[in-house]
């Protein structure tokens, strides 16, 4: 547990492409939504990820007192870092550059459902002949 005297750790330690998407799947499966990964590329802290999760909720929850324990806790499972050392400033990574890739995987995700839609589009085109 930490105290006042104990110092928090100094990152969640999600330094690699594989730890990131651990900690969001955990995060997005707590609060059922799906985070934007636009704004990756700006995550440095704990607390700029939960921004990016309050975007995400219903009008009405995302002034909920309770949803920063919930959100921790989702963190504290995925990074095996103590609930109570992780606040709004804890670092998400020694070096925030790994969340950049977040922005390039969304992209990539975007092209994939743009694709599968023109195959289903194209599909249903040429059966409907």
């Amino acid at each position: 547990m930490t105290d006042a005297a104990t110092p928090g750790p100094a990152t969640l330690g999600l330094n690699s492409n594989s730890d990131e998407f651990v900690a969001i799947e955990e995060i997005e499966a707590e609060f059922g939504v799906t985070i934007d990964y636009a704004d990756a590329p700006l995550w440095r802290t704990a607390g700029d990820l939960f921004r990016s999760l309050l975007a995400q909720m219903p009008a009405g929850q995302a002034h909920d007192p309770e949803i920063w324990e919930r959100f921790a806790t989702a963190l504290s499972r995925a990074t095996d870092v103590e609930l109570e050392a992780i606040t709004p400033e804890t670092p998400l990574a020694e070096e925030a550059q790994a969340w950049r890739g977040l922005n390039a995987l969304s992209w990539m995700l975007l092209f994939l459902a743009v694709g599968m839609a023109l195959v289903v589009i194209l599909g249903a085109a040429i059966l409907a002949r």
